[in-house]
């Protein structure tokens, strides 16, 4: 959750206290051995951590620690932002970046004075910082009176989106969130009317609003980019964005008005329930990505001999894919740099989807200015694994061969069927049942007796199975997710 801000706090100290920090959020004990190994340092740091950290907890949080291993414990209910909200004022790096996304244009001068830091400790850190910049292909222009970052805004944005995203409901960063939260919230569900509503991944779209409204308020107008004014869903949302930026004294104009729609778009969620009116325009004006999403889906089906496809949500969510690449190619090539991280391996069963979405792709001249179709490839692939998973699950065989008293042999299978979960076959026999032609590749044996000579791996298992054999089990079989 936090990865972005760990990259971008430079100092090495307050980066080790944050993973620790996490660390005891995530359990509810651990001893300084277990903490010390969890981030790789030592027992003694670990306690000179711990102290310091206790000095910077808010009211309400107590931090404990006695022979049984060490506690972090929150009273009435307490935020785990109000955690950040006073440990994030320490970083100078973070304070760096803060000030820049609220101005324009920062006095040196006074940043320096206010933090107490050297210029030539101020340049050492916007090195680092760069540094993780790159890949935004933003930077932090920095002399000695004056800082700004430098790059498209639509880029600045969307580096401020992924790292802002885990604290949009922090005051750090967003002062009276909840006050500017209740404006969008009541846009999504009050404003927008019956036939406009969608499902919307809500804290993504919130982080979007308040950051378009700081960054304009900033004077940070967004760069030139093609857009299409006449486009049926921009002129059915437009309208009801600029009624909600108005709530913020945000007036927006020309490009910032598709900004924003694009933005809203990028929050919607796949396996949308999508209104009468939304589905109507997707049907008369995007009749050429429909037919595309329609035919795509249709050849998989025929691949795979799998006509169950075709009742499946993918032509609706493929539509929905290609839609946010088509409203603006420029904006979604930018877009694809938040999540650089989702270039995830897939199945080799299902390499096929490879040559499916870049025929895809190719098919559709106004994508062609994308020069990356990784991500777009990366998209597709997921998109339409979950399809096919929900129809016909990637399933492994595992043979349990099991020798105990009957009833508890069967209550046993039951239990480890639902732990190893629905991707898992678990299957019941005998020693002189294993045959051959039975036998698939991946497959395993599950056993609590010796085997000899057999043609599978084997994973033995005691009669009354250990948490640590139940945890191994897991482990193995755990590959057949993600």
């Amino acid at each position: 959750m936090y990865s972005m801000l760990k990259k971008i706090i430079t100092e090495k100290d307050i980066r080790r206290q944050i993973l620790l920090l996490e660390q005891l959020l995530n359990h509810s004990q651990l001893t300084s051995k277990e903490l010390a190994e969890k981030i790789g340092t030592t027992e003694r740091t670990i306690f000179s951590d711990l102290q310091l950290i206790r000095s910077y907890l808010p009211e309400h949080w107590v931090l404990a620690s006695d022979k049984s291993g060490i506690r972090l414990s929150s009273q009435k209910n307490s935020l785990t932002n109000d955690i950040w909200e006073s440990f994030l004022p320490h970083s100078v790096s973070l304070q760096l970046i803060k000030k820049l996304f609220f101005t324009k244009e920062l006095s040196i001068p006074r940043f320096l004075d206010e933090t107490g830091v050297s210029y030539e400790t101020l340049k050492r850190h916007r090195t680092k910082i760069n540094h993780h910049l790159q890949s935004f292909n933003i930077k932090i222009h920095l002399t000695s009176k004056r800082a700004y970052l430098n790059g498209e805004e639509s880029a600045i944005r969307i580096f401020y989106h992924r790292l802002l995203l885990p604290f949009t409901h922090n005051n750090y960063f967003f002062k009276d969130y909840a006050i500017h939260e209740e404006h969008y919230l009541r846009f999504l569900t009050k404003e927008l009317t019956e036939e406009l509503v969608v499902d919307t991944e809500q804290i993504f779209g919130i982080c979007w609003f308040f950051i378009n409204s700081i960054r304009i308020k900033a004077g940070c107008s967004i760069n030139d980019f093609n857009f299409d004014a006449n486009d049926s869903l921009f002129i059915l949302y437009a309208p009801f964005l600029q009624d909600l930026y108005k709530k913020e004294g945000v007036y927006l104009k020309d490009k910032e008005i598709f900004f924003a729609f694009f933005c809203f778009l990028e929050s919607w969620n796949y396996d949308n329930h999508l209104s009468k009116n939304v589905l109507n325009a997707l049907t008369e004006d995007y009749s050429l990505l429909r037919e595309k999403a329609q035919q795509i889906v249709q050849e998989i089906a025929d691949r795979l001999n799998l006509q169950e496809l075709l009742q499946t949500n993918l032509q609706t969510n493929l539509l929905l894919l290609l839609l946010k690449y088509a409203e603006s190619p420029a904006l979604s090539e930018q877009f694809q740099l938040e999540y650089q991280e989702l270039l995830l391996q897939r199945h080799e069963e299902y390499a096929f989807l490879n040559e499916k979405s870049m025929a895809l792709f190719n098919s559709l001249p106004q994508f062609s200015t994308i020069e990356d179709t990784s991500y777009f490839v990366n998209l597709f692939s997921l998109l339409s694994q979950q399809a096919i998973f929900t129809v016909r699950p990637h399933t492994k065989t595992v043979f349990f061969i099991f020798q105990s008293e009957p009833a508890w042999k069967i209550f046993l299978q039951q239990e480890l069927a639902d732990l190893l979960g629905k991707r898992i076959n678990l299957v019941p026999l005998e020693v002189s049942q294993l045959q051959e032609e039975i036998i698939q590749t991946g497959d395993v044996i599950l056993s609590n007796v010796p085997l000899n000579s057999t043609p599978l791996p084997v994973i033995y298992l005691s009669t009354i199975p250990t948490k640590n054999e139940l945890s191994q089990l897991t482990e193995l079989t755990s590959h057949s997710y993600l």
